[in-house]
């Protein structure tokens, strides 16, 4: 027989009782209900799709009953026909602190007088109750097509089932029965996963293809009797069985399941191998499916949530039409084709993407369009557009199974891109197994929060759907990055609690007997300075309404006195009440004493009929006892505020950029970037440094200078072409380097990760035990070690020769380490951190609190065994560490004595850039003044404007020692942002005249972009803690742009 009413409600009062229990628990009181009725729901008269819809009200979007409590209980005072008194014991409900809801009144009214049919005769059965409540959603205009069209026959007075079913109903199934028309059954919540599993294991995964309890139901049991009649021939796997269903045109596909990253580290966990990295759009989402043989019904649009959208989006049918070159002879679609994008609006007069409050104006609900009543017109200009992002069935064929990067070249063939009208989403791939996936991360999402757009969409290169294969991990699942997910860079500020609402059901969640509030109303006032100066009335606009977590209530009933006062007693505040402001319930309670919650949102919205700014999805993160009102964000502020983070920088700001990465950098766990450790890898071996100018440069010395020359001497002519190409400093993976005899970035990085991890492994388990270098072995240099290889079967080919070996990066002895005269040997402590770069840029205040501590100088150790002399005199100090990959670091120079030149400003004798001779094309200096300045400030006393002044210098002046790390003596400053062909020219006349020199004139020139002076200045001054270089460990590597 069909399955009675009473055994789910049996089900719903179980649950209930351990609704504050642990999730396990919960799950074994469904699994133990299923058990011991499985006879009962395996029958052949059981309709499972009913019993899914009474468990699972929730997930019946496409019925829509329009009834509310207020509504149901005319309905119930009808049904019971009960007199005066007797309804107003029924609406005791809406009275706050009773822990009532309208079915508890129900249950209490059919307690005291039971209704005389109510006998095991006539018994109510899950079926018959589905039937009125489709019966009832399809007279109503905004329940799906499908809904509306299964049944035409009824009047407008079905209502009247409603009241003949509550005649018949228990006490208990008329309390369940209320809560299953209103489709809540808080503070009952059943996992759909676990439900679906229990009433069949395949139905899950059949659910994730068919996203329809009809549909799917029908479908598994297909397979069970195929599988029946094909028992004891072959073993037929899981997989083998889901491959065989395929997403079907009219029955919307599910959602894969989304995670929410919390950093660029929690990222790089949750993701693996090459992940596509897409820009998150903020519009509708729209699953498009498509049959050409309907004709101009060809096409059909579910909307996230499940419904059929056809009818509202109809004014984008047009545009999504002409993308899939529907009819026409190079269609790619012949058949059938499943498809999922985002709709949005896009203004061609901006040439941009407008917000998302703009879509209502363009997209209406069952023919009305709601909510804007204050929003401008249509413009003529402003047209809705569709931005594919992927495809799940093309045909006969479903690519629920094949991995993202081959459907996103089907999804490229199939769609034809027209500007403004169809787009396919603007993705990078970023492989997760590489070094610079962090990095590459970093700052692709700085950009996107610079450019306020939502966020970033991070997917696998696995299938759809993760179907149980173990060849098939890596699918299913993607994660979605946005700016307010991470640490508090969703904060908005203070804001005023000015009054609370009730909602029944949504007090029996809170387990807290008595409870009188549970929304509460935000606002921000109109009039902060009259009321600051003047004492003026307070007037405030509510501009959102908040609910807290059960923790936060009970601190906030415990400590706050905000002075409640009705409506009508109000003399204290003048409160300003929105009609477009969404509220689930009343304000029914007025703050005479205003407590303060310090918020968060993810961004701001302009909702229906307001006319304003309002934070979006907000949130309480704190709730303040010793702040006023007073002090809190002013409505003026509140816009003002909004129109800042919605509105994207005419000119791209690189500071902000930086400024971004290097809080994003902060925000990972222990406020240090997950990829510091890598950036920041040094090797342990100290290398000999100048100790005093007077210091001579001894064999070893000169014979790895001499490689490094005989090293620059094989690269390629720098091409000035490449600048075109040029992307901004913000993106260093780009940035041309002309190295063709050095090893491969990859292979180098490669490299240096196995010699970290062999190091790791030779220190054994202890990291915090010192190790000792013998000064024969640990101590050599590699100049010393290059020089000392006579024989030539030993010795490495120039092109084997790391580029950076006369400048090998190494960690600075701390102040407890000795060498003991004794023995000869040094003492290295592995435990001193290293410099960590991840700190804010000074300038940017914001970033204090997130940055990580920053080491304000980090020591080079100097080495006498390497020129066969005591070190009489301290290590020179500099600012930054060099990393292992640092191929454009620069050595340290030898001190000139006072008095020579002009002295940096920041360095003394120490400066980096002062050693060297400088190039600046004229045009530079003219255009941007600053470098002048800068020059002067790091003690350069002349500036070479032209080649032939800087060669008529080169042959009166003997050579310097002072080299940068490709070996050469001179500087060249270009400008490779805002005047790229002005520098290509002038690069382009300094290779001409190269040609025209004899080879014993010709010199190297290594070229850097202008705003190295910048960087230097802040790597030399002493009084900056936080040095940052835009993820680079030194400015010479950031603005390296080539060798000439």
């Amino acid at each position: 027989m069909p399955l009675p009413f009473s055994f789910v409600c049996e089900l719903l009062e179980e649950s209930l009782r351990h609704s504050g229990g642990d999730k396990e628990k919960k799950s074994q009181v469904v699994s133990n209900w299923f058990a011991r009725y499985r006879i009962s729901i395996d029958a052949h008269d059981t309709n499972i799709a009913a019993l899914l819809s009474t468990l699972l009200p929730e997930t019946r979007t496409d019925r829509v009953y329009c009834i509310q409590a207020a509504s149901l209980e005319k309905v119930v005072g009808r049904a019971l026909m009960l007199g005066s008194s007797r309804i107003a014991e029924l609406a005791i409900y809406k009275s706050p602190g009773l822990d009532f809801d309208l079915a508890d009144c129900v249950e209490r009214i059919l307690t005291a007088t039971p209704n005389p049919s109510s006998t095991a005769m006539a018994q109510v059965t899950v079926e018959e109750i589905d039937n009125v409540l489709h019966s009832l959603a399809a007279q109503i205009r905004w329940s799906s097509p499908s809904i509306r069209a299964s049944q035409t026959t009824l009047t407008s007075g079905n209502r009247r089932q409603l009241e003949g079913l509550y005649r018949v109903l228990t006490p208990k199934e008329a309390k369940w029965f209320t809560r299953l028309v209103l489709k809540d059954y808080r503070p009952v919540v059943f996992d759909p996963q676990l439900i679906y599993r229990l009433c069949d294991p395949l139905l899950p995964s059949v659910m994730n293809i068919q996203q329809d309890f009809t549909a799917a139901i029908q479908l598994v049991q297909a397979v069970r009797e195929r599988l029946l009649s094909h028992a004891g021939r072959t073993a037929v796997s899981r997989q083998d069985i889901l491959r065989t269903i395929k997403p079907k045109i009219g029955i919307k596909v599910g959602r894969q399941h989304w995670f929410k990253a919390r950093s660029i580290k929690h990222c790089l966990d949750m993701g693996s191998g090459r992940m596509s990295v897409e820009s998150k759009l903020d519009g509708e989402y729209c699953q498009i499916h498509v049959d050409p043989s309907k004709g101009a019904g060809a096409i059909q649009i579910f909307s996230k949530s499940g419904k059929d959208s056809t009818e509202d989006r109809h004014a984008v049918i047009s545009s999504i039409s002409e993308s899939l070159r529907l009819g026409q002879p190079d269609c790619q679609i012949h058949e059938a084709c499943i498809l999922e994008g985002e709709l949005v609006v896009y203004s061609d007069l901006e040439k941009k993407i407008l917000p998302f409050y703009k879509i209502r104006k363009y997209v209406s609900r069952r023919g009305r369009f709601l909510g804007t009543e204050q929003d401008s017109q249509p413009r003529h200009y402003e047209k809705l557009m569709i931005v594919y992002f992927d495809i799940l069935l093309l045909d006969d064929r479903s690519l629920l199974d094949v991995c993202h990067s081959d459907r996103f070249k089907l999804l490229e063939q199939v769609v034809r891109r027209t500007p403004g009208r169809s787009d396919v989403v603007q993705r990078q791939v970023i492989n997760f197994d590489q070094r610079l996936a962090a990095s590459d991360l970093r700052k692709l999402f700085a950009k996107t929060i610079i450019n306020k757009n939502e966020g970033l969409v991070l997917k696998p290169d696995g299938p759809y759907f993760n179907s149980g294969d173990p060849r098939q991990s890596r699918g299913g699942y993607c994660i979605k990055l946005k700016k307010e997910y991470i640490g508090n860079f969703g904060d908005v500020g203070d804001f005023a609690v000015v009054g609370a609402g009730y909602d029944p059901a949504k007090a029996r969640t809170y387990r807290i007997p008595n409870l009188k509030w549970t929304h509460f109303f935000i606002g921000c006032l109109t009039n902060k300075e009259e009321c600051r100066r003047w004492g003026a009335t307070p007037k405030v606009t509510v501009v959102s309404i908040v609910e807290l977590s059960e923790t936060q209530m009970k601190a906030f009933l415990s400590f706050c006195n905000p002075l409640p006062v009705s409506q009508e007693d109000n003399k204290a505040i003048i409160l300003t009440m929105t009609p477009g402001i969404r509220m689930n319930v009343s304000l029914a309670t007025t703050f005479a004493k205003p407590p303060v919650f310090d918020m968060r949102c993810f961004g701001f919205d302009k909702e229906g009929n307001t006319g304003f700014w309002s934070l979006r999805f907000p949130s309480v993160t704190k709730i303040h006892l010793d702040r006023d009102f007073l002090d809190t964000v002013s409505f003026e502020e509140l816009q003002s505020m909004a129109v800042a983070e919605t509105t994207a920088p005419e000119v791209e700001d690189s500071q902000e950029d930086l400024a971004w990465i290097a809080r994003l950098e902060g925000a990972d766990p222990r406020a240090t970037a997950v990829d510091a450790a890598s950036q920041l890898t040094a090797s342990t071996i100290p290398t000999p440094s100048p100790s005093k100018s007077s210091q001579t440069w001894n064999h070893s010395a000169q014979c790895a200078w001499g490689v490094d020359r005989a090293r620059a001497s094989t690269k390629e002519p720098f091409n000035p072409e490449s600048l075109e190409s040029r992307q901004l400093p913000s993106d260093p993976s780009k940035i041309p380097i002309t190295n063709p005899t050095s090893l491969p970035l990859e292979s180098a990085e490669a490299t240096a990760h196995k010699h970290r991890h062999e190091t790791h492994v030779a220190s054994g388990t202890s990291l915090n035990r010192k190790r000792v270098v013998s000064p024969q072995n640990g101590a050599a240099t590699v100049a010393q070690s290059m020089c000392a290889q006579q024989d030539p079967k030993k010795r490495r080919k120039l092109d084997a020769i790391d580029g950076n070996a006369s400048q090998r990066p190494t960690r600075s002895l701390p102040s407890g380490s000795q060498q003991n005269p004794t023995d000869g040997r040094i003492v290295i402590d592995l435990t001193t951190p290293d410099v960590s770069f991840n700190a804010a840029l000074k300038a940017d205040p914001i970033q204090k609190e997130n940055a990580a501590p920053c080491d304000e100088k980090e020591t080079v150790a100097m080495n006498s065994a390497s020129t066969g002399q005591a070190d009489t005199e301290p290590s020179q100090v500099l600012p930054t560490s060099t990393s292992s990959k640092d191929i454009h670091s620069v050595p340290p120079a030898p001190e000139l004595k006072p008095g020579t030149q002009k002295l940096c400003a920041y360095a003394g004798t120490k400066c980096q850039l002062g050693r060297f001779k400088t190039i600046a094309p004229s045009g530079l200096l003219t255009n941007f003044g600053e470098i002048t300045s800068l020059l002067a400030d790091h003690g350069v006393a002349e500036v070479f404007t032209s080649l032939d002044k800087w060669m008529e210098s080169s042959t009166k002046q003997p050579s310097s020692p002072t080299r940068t790390a490709s070996g050469c003596q001179t500087v060249l400053l270009i400008d490779s942002v805002n005047y790229k062909l002005e520098s290509r020219k002038f690069l382009r006349e300094t290779e001409q005249q190269r040609f025209q020199t004899q080879d014993s004139q010709r010199a190297w020139i290594d070229v850097y972009d202008w705003r190295i002076l910048n960087d230097l200045a802040v790597l030399e001054d002493t009084n900056i803690t936080a040095k940052y270089f835009g993820g680079f460990t030194d400015p010479w590597r950031r603005w390296y742009c080539g060798l000439i």
